[in-house]
């Protein structure tokens, strides 16, 4: 029994230890670890083939060892490809390793995979709470089936070692997801520093410019309106006046935007109806959509309250539909939904546009950042940075040519 403890020590450690040299020395993105060949992936691959090669023996034909660990891991913080990888190394050197049960491991791992692969896009939104119970009920219905075909085997006196050795696993399983859920924050919370620090520097820039122009812009714009009042003015003239103060409002325009960016007015939150900004808004869109041949489908639940600004969340509702009716050229449906699950209350604005690819996606809320061709890249900004000072999140789903989910999310009061 010594040796099963020292043995079941060292499958503890070669687990957490390449898990800790992953969090203290590498810097690796979401998106980086999905790739087939990701720094994540070559630990959980090592972690998987010194798991098997060092196993814990009960007796003659029936091994424990910590492969579910990496398996697991694999799919719910790599993906499907790397998860895929992972389970073909796994079972790969399962039948090098020969003995029985090999048919036995192939069925269940199959099964834990098939179901991994069905929950992958899920298991990307979920936050660290959900994912904590999600991997442990993997875990738990794949030592079930273990245990199930221990009492086929009349196998009974390996039961209370199996739970305690499996317990053991689990308690590891448990400390790797909060190792990597670390990572996540600490790379969230680097990236956000980084981001808030580019968008301070653009604001205060943004500020003083945005004053200085439109001072100026205020003076010519008064002088051509004087200009209107000359009755030796020809027609062609007049239209070239009428041109050059649509051009100053059009800048003038894009000035309150470089202005609302540098300073969103967020201080004086209170309790709204966000389904009546909501209604309000679509209302207020509707004439814009119509001339686009555009029709808006809204799907409003009624007595929706956050804590919000309703000037600052009218513009970001104003600003996401825009984008959502400008993205149809050629027609079509705007369906607008708010609703409320599990005291968090969604805006979801469902587009039929020509959609966004993943790096367009990944660029989104970047200041100067745009897909429009006459676009400023600021309302987005904007747009983002209202929502997160109202303590809300934007999330984004896009396919191209199938269209685009934009998402708000607040906490309900």
């Amino acid at each position: 029994m010594s040796i099963d403890i020292e043995i079941i020590l060292y499958q503890v450690l070669i687990v957490l230890f390449p898990i800790f040299v992953y969090h203290l020395f590498f810097y690796e993105k979401t998106s980086d670890r999905r790739k087939p060949l990701s720094k994540l992936t070559f630990i959980l691959i090592l972690i998987l083939v010194l798991a098997m090669s060092f196993p814990v023996q009960f007796s003659e034909g029936y091994i424990y060892d910590f492969r579910l660990i990496p398996f697991i891991i694999s799919f719910v913080y790599g993906g499907t490809i790397p998860g895929l990888i992972t389970g073909a190394v796994l079972l790969t050197y399962r039948f090098i390793i020969g003995g029985d049960g090999f048919y036995v491991v192939f069925i269940s791992y199959l099964i834990t995979c098939i179901v991994l692969i069905f929950m992958g896009e899920k298991i990307q939104r979920f936050q660290k709470k959900r994912n904590l119970i999600f991997v442990s009920i993997v875990f738990w219905a794949n030592t079930l089936m273990i245990m199930l075909t221990l009492f086929t085997h009349n196998q009974n006196n390996q039961l209370y070692f199996m739970f305690v050795f499996y317990f053991i696993t689990w308690i590891c399983l448990m400390m790797v997801v909060f190792v990597i859920e670390n990572v996540n924050q600490q790379i969230e919370i680097r990236e956000r520093l980084q981001k808030d620090e580019k968008l301070n520097v653009v604001s205060q820039l943004a500020a003083s410019v945005a004053h200085e122009v439109r001072n100026p812009l205020t003076s010519v714009r008064g002088f051509l309106q004087l200009m209107t009042d000359d009755d030796n003015l020809k027609q062609a003239q007049r239209s070239y006046i009428k041109i050059a103060l649509s051009e100053l409002d059009h800048a003038q325009s894009i000035i309150n935007d470089y202005l609302s960016l540098a300073k969103p007015n967020t201080e004086e939150l209170s309790t709204i109806n966000i389904s009546d900004e909501v209604m309000k808004t679509v209302a207020l869109m509707t004439s814009y959509s119509n001339i686009q041949n555009i029709t808006i489908q809204p799907s409003i639940q009624d007595s929706l309250y956050i804590r919000g600004n309703k000037s600052e969340i009218k513009q970001v509702l104003v600003n996401i539909i825009k984008n959502g009716i400008e993205a149809m050229n050629t027609g079509g449906n705007l369906t607008i939904k708010a609703y409320e699950k599990d005291s968090v209350i969604s805006i979801e604005v469902i587009d039929s546009g020509k959609g966004m690819t993943k790096a367009q996606l990944k660029k989104l809320g970047t200041p100067f950042y745009t897909t429009k061709e006459k676009g400023t890249g600021v309302g987005l900004t904007i747009s983002y940075q209202i929502v997160q000072a109202m303590k809300g999140r934007i999330f984004v789903e896009s396919k191209i040519d199938k269209g685009t989910i934009f998402t708000i999310q607040f906490p309900s009061v």
